[in-house]
């Protein structure tokens, strides 16, 4: 339960270079005004926005109970975090498996297996930049290469908690970021208080936004700026927090005048404080392991004195600071020296069973109802306080722990109805006051345990799997390994639920864990448990072949994969080259053992070969040089980019519709192209400085097709496109039974009846979460969706605020819109 001084300290200094709401920063000046460069990837040089990770291909020798294929899916599992991240406009991709010392014709992620130093569990961040350069939005350090450094023979097994965190945290410092100081994942694994059900924090998410925004990413949020100075001069690296007093704190440091500009801050009530960086502990050259920034000379502008920790105060209390979407709130601090913090690092425990929980996580209703913390400086003389609400420390309920003194227990009685979510903490020790952001959380329910997991087949003869166990929800998540399982139910009365499992090697053991996605739960079976083994069936050996197997540089085509004994599925089939020149820009499975998959090449790339890997839920099928690039070729003509419906833009494309893509190369001069879309010739084909235009002949089932475009005896390189379902027709709309027309037009609030058709087959069931009716530009989710006489009836509640007068409505359903038809509204 509890690490010596000596291994917290190691895990203090996880990276070469720290921060998550700091990034890697450069001054191009010596004195002020300071203005940030930051390093990161060059997002507009991506291919697709997206930057290949690699896995170095040899073995880590792993602990007991643990094998490659589970540390392969928590590493893209890991990675996927990061994806999720919505707001952000850059993606990381699997690009496979390398050989250390190739060279890359793209920027790239390397993830190798090396020997680190004792108690260090891993390290990452920006190995290879360039020279600052302006992208358009300002001056900017690019990455060409980042490291993460896993090790070689590592103790802990890679379905854990701290392990797969830790893989998330590194990656972080990949794309730019460094340690934080707010408890999110790119803080220490020592105030981290995020988990493997909900990894990222909200301070993680502003420090990506802010490296990599969307369009738009600054309208729904707001900021807040000021000054942090101490006898009027400004501090330099102070931290300043944004704490809400439900969820993550988001934060920035101070530039060397003492300036902040905290961005990315989601709309709500703050209270905001200063803090002086906690001092370097063993391992670590800088305070709190944060590389500081560097001037023009590349001299380290160095974080300033330590100084007492102040919350911002109004009228001599804490103030309250609104932020709004787009707004920008001014906060200023005027702090007072202090020799050295009295208390810092804090970290906190709970027991929900046996185990010792980090962070601590409490049910109201549970058994044990107290928290433990241990940090640097931290005894029982301290006072501690709860911001956050649901819960109190009573009189003489901060004492030492009664089994190991270095640890301060903390008991807490609840409200009669006690909320939900992150709830923070203050140390005041030595006139000190210490701030622990999303020291505990308040849950619901106990953390979900799994008492088994038993495959049987379904009555369709499907292999599926059984999970028996204690408090899952609609959102609980289960893993084999790193892969999610296709939940089929969830049965919260009798404790069970029932999962498709992805494909795995054929004896090997996975481990099942069960998670709860929940913003404000959070909490994963391994609170309570080891994670569960299950055993993947005997099967007949598999590989595969890829044809073409060698492209120039510069190419963009389609490659078939042909499997055997593959058992493909669009769900969990993916494929990769092994090369940051190769990216692979859709998949689509047509079949248990074939697929077709849209690549490019890099004109840059150098020639030479590559292992090809088919990722197949947990199974991982390696070609050793199955591919092959070549040099390039001035003759090739190519079609560039995805083949989209003229109309909506969308990839899927109904038969008899209008297609266009862009061709370039020789071709792209031609007259009299000729179109086949699988082997049938398109008509109306117009081409246009290269962008060719087409109808998909009305014949055509949908699925993947080929799509070849050709002058007489020369052709581009072929492509793949979806040929979808037609799009639905709505026939009428009614109210009651009576049709909604002129006479009788709707009224906002009313249950409105649409007839659909083409929303599935003649009575078939359709799930209503697949289906919206657009009325004017509101949009509505449908209530139910039932079959009637060949087509669906399709309800929805009329939005209370819509205008009156006629508008125009459709229906959708994914991602399919129908065309629009007339729909009186009148006035309530």
């Amino acid at each position: 339960m509890r690490r010596s001084v000596a291994m917290v300290a190691a895990a203090l200094a996880l990276s070469t270079g720290a921060q998550g709401y700091y990034h890697f920063v450069r001054y191009l000046s010596r004195t002020a005004p300071w203005n940030p460069v930051y390093e990161r990837f060059d997002v507009e040089a991506l291919q697709s926005k997206t930057v290949p990770f690699l896995i170095a291909e040899q073995s880590p020798v792993l602990p007991a109970g643990d094998n490659y294929a589970g540390l392969v899916s928590q590493i893209r599992l890991a990675a996927k975090a990061w994806n999720d991240v919505s707001s952000s406009d850059i993606r990381l991709g699997f690009g496979g498996f390398f050989t250390p010392g190739a060279l890359h014709a793209t920027p790239v992620i390397e993830v190798v297996f090396d020997e680190l130093p004792p108690g260090v569990l891993a390290k990452g961040g920006p190995t290879i930049k360039a020279d600052p350069t302006d992208g358009g939005n300002g001056l900017f350090i690019p990455i060409l290469k980042s490291t993460m450094i896993l090790p070689a023979a590592p103790e802990r097994a890679s379905w854990s908690e701290e392990s797969f965190l830790t893989m998330v945290h590194e990656m972080g410092h990949c794309l730019g970021l460094q340690h934080t100081l707010t408890s999110s994942v790119m803080s220490t694994s020592i105030t981290r208080g995020t988990t493997k059900a909900l990894p990222i924090g909200s301070d993680d998410v502003a420090g990506l936004t802010v490296l990599y925004p969307i369009r738009g990413a600054a309208v729904s949020t707001g900021t807040i700026t000021g000054r942090v100075t101490l006898g009027g001069a400004g501090v330099n690296l102070a931290s300043v927090v944004a704490l809400p007093l439900d969820g993550g704190a988001i934060s920035a440091l101070t530039q060397p005048d003492g300036s902040f500009r905290i961005e990315g801050v989601p709309p709500g009530t703050y209270y905001v404080y200063a803090h002086p960086l906690p001092p370097t502990v063993a391992g670590e050259s800088f305070d709190a392991g944060i590389t500081p920034p560097r001037d023009l000379d590349g001299r380290f502008l160095n974080a300033s004195t330590a100084f007492e920790t102040l919350f911002y105060t109004r009228d001599g209390s804490r103030g309250a600071v609104a932020v709004g979407p787009g707004s920008s709130e001014t906060v200023n601090f005027a702090v007072t020296r202090r020799a050295a913090p009295s208390v810092f690092g804090v970290q906190t425990y709970s027991f929900p069973s046996q185990l010792a929980v980090r962070p601590a996580h409490l049910t109201a209703t549970g058994a044990r109802s107290f928290i433990l913390a241990s940090g640097f400086g931290l005894n029982a003389s301290a006072a501690v306080g709860i911001i956050g609400g649901s819960a109190t420390i009573p009189a003489g309920g901060v004492k030492p722990y009664s089994q190991d003194a270095r640890f301060l227990q903390m008991d807490l009685q609840f409200s009669v109805t006690p909320g939900e979510g992150a709830r923070h903490l203050t140390f005041v020790q030595n006139n000190d006051l210490y701030v622990l952001p999303s020291a505990f959380r308040l849950t619901r329910r106990p953390p979900p345990s799994i008492n088994s997991a038993s495959a049987t087949i379904d009555a369709g003869g499907t292999r599926v799997v059984v999970i028996a166990g204690t408090n899952f929800a609609p959102d609980t998540q289960i893993l084999f390994n790193g892969v999610a399982a296709q939940v089929r139910s969830v049965d919260e009365g009798t404790g069970s639920m029932v999962v498709t499992p992805p494909p795995g090697v054929p004896g090997e053991i996975a481990r099942v864990v069960a998670l709860n996605r929940d913003s404000r739960d959070g909490q994963s079976s391994l609170f309570v448990q080891a994670a569960s083994a299950y055993e993947f069936e005997s099967a007949d050996a598999s590989g595969f072949v890829v044809s073409p197997s060698s492209l120039p540089a510069g190419a963009e085509t389609v490659v078939e994969v042909t499997g055997v004994n593959g058992a493909f599925s669009q769900a969990y089939t993916s494929i990769a080259f092994g090369s940051s020149a190769i990216q692979v820009r859709r998949i689509l499975v047509t079949g248990p053992n074939r697929m077709l998959v849209n690549v490019a090449v890099a004109p840059n790339a150098a020639p030479g070969f590559s292992i090809v890997s088919v990722l197949n839920g947990l199974r991982i099928m390696n070609l050793p040089g199955g591919f092959q690039i070549t040099a390039a070729s001035p003759r090739l003509s190519m079609l560039r980019g995805p083949v989209t419906d003229a109309s909506t833009g969308r990839q899927e494309i109904a038969a008899g519709a209008v297609a266009q893509v862009r061709l370039v190369g020789p071709l792209a001069e031609a007259q009299n192209l000729q179109v086949t879309v699988a082997d049938r010739p398109a008509t109306a084909v117009t081409s246009s400085f290269g962008l060719i235009t087409f109808r998909l002949p009305a014949s055509l089932t949908p699925g993947p097709a080929i799509i070849r475009v050709a002058a007489g005896s020369d052709a581009a390189l072929p492509a793949v496109l979806v040929v979808d379902l037609p799009a639905p027709v709505v026939n009428f709309a009614t109210i009651s039974g009576t049709r909604v027309d002129a006479l009788r037009p709707a009224r906002p609030g009313e249950l409105v009846s649409v007839s659909v058709t083409g929303l599935g087959d003649p009575g078939s069931d359709v799930a209503a979460a697949r289906v919206q009716v657009i009325v004017g530009i509101a949009l509505h989710n449908a209530v139910q969706v039932t079959p009637s006489n060949g087509s669906h009836l399709v309800q929805f509640v009329l939005d209370p605020g819509m205008g009156a007068g006629t508008q125009p409505l459709s229906v959708s359903i994914d991602g399919r819109i129908s065309p629009q038809v007339p729909f009186p509204v009148r006035a309530n």
